[in-house]
């Protein structure tokens, strides 16, 4: 069944955007920049932590393309915008995380100086802007958390 872009709501709009243009950035090689003096180099976000972030933006923006274009596909009873919810949130975390906290093996001292470059900027943005449209779509869906029963 084909779906008309235009014909999707506001949130599934920003969520599909948002989302793949997050899974595009993680692929700049300027997510991390090092820098010691005149030398600079930078990498992207598929290093160390930073796949499993990377990997779990791409599990979250598959299950909103799933739930939009082929909901048919997903067994029932699972509450999907719950699971989009924590994968984009979880993956956005790492993301931030391991970009404001990378550290050079090696390279410490004066005159060195490593963070997030202009790609890791966008690319913390887009995350979260993803997670915020993932919480929207959570909220819009009416799905509830899953108490968990404790034998007392």
């Amino acid at each position: 069944m084909a779906v008309d872009f235009k014909s999707l709501g506001r949130n599934d709009q920003g969520a599909l955007i948002s989302g793949a243009l997050a899974v595009i950035f993680t692929f700049f090689g300027s997510y991390i920049t090092v820098s010691a003096g005149p030398i600079s180099a930078g990498h992207n976000a598929w290093d160390g932590w930073g796949v499993l972030g990377s990997l779990l933006l791409i599990a979250a923006l598959a299950l909103v393309a799933v739930r939009i274009f082929a909901k048919e596909s997903l067994p029932d009873g699972v509450p999907w915008n719950l699971v989009t919810l924590a994968a984009a949130g979880l993956g956005t975390l790492i993301i931030v995380i391991k970009g404001l906290t990378f550290s050079p093996a090696g390279l410490t001292g004066t005159g060195v100086d490593a963070g997030p470059g202009w790609s890791g900027w966008v690319l913390f943005i887009l995350a979260i802007v993803f997670t915020v449209f993932t919480a929207l779509l959570f909220k819009e869906s009416g799905e509830k958390v899953p108490e968990i029963k404790r034998d007392n």
